[in-house]
């Protein structure tokens, strides 16, 4: 999340700097509007992505509400020097938090900040399917932690994330009618698979692109089902932690893969 923080930063000064040829108030509707979209943007994109620790959340707040400060004004026409001083207050808050989430650089997983990816998923689904969002925001949160007994509930949490997501985008009813459907041997209607081909097809997606988000879907199927039963037939949950955790990861990995190209959500470099 660093380098997207930082990008950001470079936003906010470059918007304080615009506001250098602007005499008294800003009558600018357009200009107003621009101002918006950042504050949008952030409350969007970058302030989801924050760790909330103690040591952060005052940083937090302070922008939170600079960034309400200047959102109330750009419903008027205020002085340009005004949003200027929001706008360099709001540009040191964040440097200041950047500092921090550097200074956590090779602290225990559980204290970092989401993965930019992850918070794009959040974000993005919190938007078209709240409760996929909730179920990839905890077991995104869960597989942070050193010191839990048991990983089923991450691992099944994120193919649920996914399995709504799919339901959602593709309804059974609409996957029956593509002309190629064709229900598989042992089931009652479309499988994940076949949903993952329909939104991708639909969409234009090449077909190498689809392939891998079908084989990933397919892979998450897989994987899930062989860890739960695994579990069941386990006589000592401990000695087998490290293991759960790996396989629970390799599900997020491939839920993120299907995610990412069902929600067009790519990466920042």
């Amino acid at each position: 999340m660093s380098q997207v923080l930082r990008a950001y930063i470079q936003e906010v000064e470059k918007a304080r700097k615009d506001l250098n040829r602007v005499n008294g108030q800003l009558h600018s509707q357009q200009h107003r509007d621009d101002l918006r979209q950042l504050v949008e943007r952030y409350f969007s994109v970058i302030r989801p992505s924050f760790v909330s620790n103690q040591e952060q959340g005052q940083a937090i707040k302070v922008i939170d509400d600079l960034m309400q400060e200047l959102l109330i004004l750009c419903h008027k026409r205020s002085m340009a020097k005004r949003y200027q001083n929001i706008l360099a207050s709001v540009k040191r808050a964040l440097i200041e938090l950047d500092g921090q989430n550097v200074a956590t650089v090779g602290q225990p997983p559980g204290n970092k900040e989401m993965d930019f990816v992850d918070a794009q998923i959040v974000v993005t689904l919190q938007d078209i399917v709240p409760s996929a969002a909730l179920s990839y925001e905890q077991a995104t949160s869960d597989v942070q932690s050193k010191k839990r007994l048991s990983w089923r509930g991450p691992a099944t949490d994120f193919r649920e994330a996914l399995r709504e997501t799919l339901d959602h985008l593709a309804p059974d009813k609409d996957v029956k009618a593509m002309l190629s459907y064709k229900q598989d041997a042992g089931t009652d209607g479309p499988t994940m698979k076949q949903k993952v081909r329909y939104i991708l097809r639909n969409r234009g997606a090449s077909k190498a692109v689809s392939g891998t988000a079908e084989e990933a879907t397919d892979a998450v199927e897989e994987a899930v089902g062989s860890f739960v039963r695994s579990v069941y037939t386990r006589s000592s949950v401990s000695t087998h932690t490290p293991t759960d955790k790996a396989e629970v990861l390799r599900v997020r990995d491939l839920v993120r893969v299907v995610l990412c190209e069902l929600l067009e959500i790519h990466a920042h470099k």
